[in-house]
């Protein structure tokens, strides 16, 4: 092979060398650029978003400027209306006000003539008064003494509707009294047409039976023993209606205990004699229980 076709080769060859790290440059230069261009024209796009939106951002605040302008000239001119119209009632403030002087002045000149007038007035007002005085501490005498006999008349009304109450219920003891009296006469009579005359065989302190004239409850307070008697004392007297001769039933709940016969009567408490007791069976008479009776019975 000739010389030059050899150089010439290994030129090439060497050029090829070379030329492949520039051309491997090249292409990794080409991307980074493209990756550049990429970017900018992002950083364009945004740029002109910004604007747009400032734009529109300025135009919304131009908008309202002019919008807030209009309300103020609006309220300028409300405002120069009430100026007006404020002056105007200044004007007639003034006028009203020189005639509330003219008015005040003759009312002073007015007042000047009642307090001459009023002086009189006043010496009479005391004169008046003076009298008044005399005449109210003479009504309040008068008053002082009728209240008096008032308080004396009402309780000579009291005492007098007490005597008649008390009158009343007198008669009507003595009524019940008379009852009583015929109704034992009668039993007397009745027995004596039946067995014959009592005399001296009775038992002293006895009291003969009589029915209940009304329903009764009371209760025991107090039992005493002698002997072969048994007396108990209850809670109820003449003022309850009890009289000498009841039988009254004693129970202790629902268990019946015996029978008591009234002997003596007080006005507040009772005494009575214990029948039919059975200790044994029904439990014995003791303070606490109830005793009843019933009307007619």
């Amino acid at each position: 092979m000739h010389i030059l076709t050899k150089v010439f080769v290994v030129l090439v060859s060497l050029l090829a060398v070379a030329l492949v790290p520039l051309a491997a440059v090249q292409s990794s230069n080409q991307a980074a650029l493209k990756q550049q261009v990429a970017d900018k024209e992002s950083a364009v796009r945004a740029a002109r978003g910004e604007l747009d939106a400032e734009r529109a951002l300025r135009a919304k605040s131009e908008n309202d400027a002019a919008l807030q302008i209009k309300d103020l000239d609006s309220e300028r001119i409300r405002l120069q209306s009430e100026i007006a119209q404020t002056s105007t009632r200044v004007k007639a403030l003034e006028g009203e006000s020189a005639q509330l002087k003219g008015r005040l002045a003759g009312l002073e000149q007015t007042l000047s003539v009642m307090t001459e007038t009023d002086r009189a007035k006043t010496d009479l007002t005391k004169t008046l008064s003076e009298e008044l005085d005399k005449q109210r501490t003479l009504a309040i005498d008068c008053e002082r003494t009728r209240v008096s006999v008032e308080q004396r008349l009402f309780k000579s009304e009291s005492d007098l509707r007490v005597a008649q109450e008390s009158l009343v219920d007198l008669n009507d003891r003595v009524a019940s009294l008379s009852a009583e009296k015929t109704k034992s006469d009668q039993i007397v009579r009745d027995y004596s047409a039946r067995i014959g005359d009592a005399g001296d065989g009775s038992t002293p302190g006895e009291a003969a039976p009589a029915a209940a004239d009304r329903n009764l409850t009371a209760k025991i307070l107090n039992v005493q023993r002698t002997g072969d008697a048994t007396y108990a004392e209850i809670d109820a007297g003449s003022r309850d209606g009890v009289k000498v001769g009841w039988t009254l039933t004693i129970g202790d709940g629902s268990r019946f205990i015996g029978k008591l016969r009234i002997t003596s009567v007080d006005m507040n408490k009772s005494v009575g004699l214990v029948e039919l007791e059975d200790a044994a069976s029904r439990g014995p008479v003791r303070v606490g229980q109830r005793v009843t009776s019933r009307k007619g019975q």
